[in-house]
């Protein structure tokens, strides 16, 4: 039982200190005023999502740093815990835990982007260049060249009869894959943002009423090629996306509003001039929409269709200069 006890608390323990590790990034963040809108946990660490991918390379290496550094803090903390002379239960305890938080810290300084210390690396290269992509590329091929060293030791530590090798070859494969995805997100960027919104704007095409049924817009719409459209009805705007209406009893289609099976719009499902394709991207992407509309003195203008983005994005890849 005392086996079961300290395992349950060992590893609450140890979410607990990942959390605080992407936690102490997020303090610094706020510091900064840059807002952190998620914190995804990993296995070997976090990532907090950044709102905001450029920033200032002083703030980024500060924050870079704060999750390393809080974790080689914690693992003295569980140290010294461990050092005193106490509970078994405890000293077993926090032997794990101090070794953990220690090589959370070590492993995550590794200047490999997009570890923190991969992280802290392209800050520096980006205040050294004053270029962005050119700091992510580099620092991403350290990312790669790290993961691919801890994949060849997996293979070498799996034909040596380690079975744990495989937990190498999985975290190599991981960060490789992480490495590579992180600097296409900053191509993505620097591509569409450099696009104004109205270059992509389309008519608006067809507006639903948000009185009509569902069995009027089935009779009207079942063989057009278009599966999202806006909704009007008074001051209320929506979209009604018909991939996303589950199957209703044949009953129901003269019943059911479309205003009903629509998902209203605000700030964060619409767009104004000002912003450039890159926002629109990111809030397509987000929110899992084909498109969103453009207003101007709270008039719909147009619309931007995320397959606009998505070809327009193609060309620039293909075509502009890494």
């Amino acid at each position: 039982m005392n086996y079961w006890i300290m395992g349950i608390v060992a590893s609450l323990l140890l979410f607990v200190s990942v959390l605080l590790h992407e936690l102490s990034h997020s303090l610094v963040a706020k510091t900064r005023n840059i807002q952190v809108k998620t914190i995804t946990l990993f296995f070997f660490g976090g990532v907090a999502g950044i709102e905001k991918e450029e920033m200032k390379p002083s703030s980024e290496f500060l924050m870079a740093i704060a999750g390393p550094l809080f974790s080689a803090i914690l693992g003295l903390i569980f140290f010294f815990i461990y050092r005193l002379d106490g509970n078994g239960m405890v000293e077993a305890i926090t032997f794990y835990l101090y070794q953990i938080n220690f090589i959370l810290a070590v492993f995550n300084i590794v200047p490999a982007y997009p570890l923190d210390g991969g992280r802290a690396f392209r800050a520096i290269l980006y205040a050294h260049y004053k270029d962005l992509k050119k700091a992510t590329r580099i620092a991403s091929r350290g990312g790669r060249f790290f993961a691919s060293f801890l994949f060849v030791l997996g293979i070498f530590a799996l034909f040596q009869g380690n079975a744990g090798g495989l937990w190498f070859i999985l975290l190599g494969g991981f960060l490789y894959f992480l490495a590579g995805a992180s600097y296409q997100q900053v191509l993505v960027k620097d591509y569409l943002s450099a696009i104004p919104l109205r270059q992509l704007l389309k008519k608006t095409g067809n507006v639903l009423s948000g009185k009509m049924t569902f069995a009027q817009f089935l009779k009207r719409y079942a063989n057009s090629s278009a599966d999202t459209f806006l909704v009007k009805e008074d001051n209320y705007l929506g979209v009604f996306d018909l991939k996303k209406v589950q199957a209703l009893p044949q009953k129901m289609h003269t019943l059911v509003k479309i205003k009903q099976l629509s998902l209203p719009l605000n700030s964060s499902r619409t767009l104004s001039l000002t912003d450039n394709t890159f926002t629109a991207f990111r809030k397509l992407s987000e929110q899992d929409l084909d498109f969103l509309p453009v207003l101007e003195k709270g008039k719909i203008i147009g619309v931007i269709p995320q397959k606009v983005i998505v070809k327009r994005l193609n060309i620039e890849a293909k075509f502009r200069s890494k």
